[in-house]
């Protein structure tokens, strides 16, 4: 998945197994994962979280992360993890289902489009990183004028 992602920039194995380990699965982490195996070998993955608050005094499912082994893809291995997710998602009474994509990704947006899902426009995503996140976090970033 790395790979998939981060192509030559890629992590090696050990700092994705730590993270794994530490984060991933971490104790605070809040993440499920969902993994679809062949013969004992994983070939697609789905993390997912139950956020709150959400309308209705109810949770929400987020999904983070989806990804299905190259050698895998167009063989229903990314709508049964989609399904499964949806299921638990019902069974923890969330009021929804959410996920974003890159908009870079003209089949996995085809993707979603094919299951039915909704397109949103009405959100805007924001995001801190680098060394924006760091520069915020220490308050030395100085909002503009028409910051809340």
């Amino acid at each position: 998945m790395s790979v998939h992602y981060n192509g030559p920039n890629a992590s090696d194995r050990e700092l994705v197994k730590r993270n794994l380990v530490n984060n991933i699965l971490g104790k605070d982490s809040g993440v499920r994962l969902v993994i679809a195996s062949e013969s004992g070998r994983a070939i697609g993955v789905a993390c997912i979280s139950l956020l709150y608050p959400a309308p209705k005094e109810r949770g929400q499912l987020f999904l983070k992360e989806l990804y299905v082994s190259s050698s895998w893809r167009n063989r229903g291995v990314g709508r049964e993890l989609m399904r499964y997710a949806a299921r638990y998602a019902v069974e923890k009474s969330c009021v929804r289902f959410d996920w974003t994509v890159d908009d870079s990704n003209p089949k996995a947006i085809e993707f979603y489009r094919e299951l039915g899902a909704t397109h949103l426009t009405s959100k805007l995503y924001f995001r801190f990183s680098g060394e924006d996140l760091l520069e915020f976090a220490a308050n030395k970033k100085v909002p503009s004028t028409n910051d809340s």
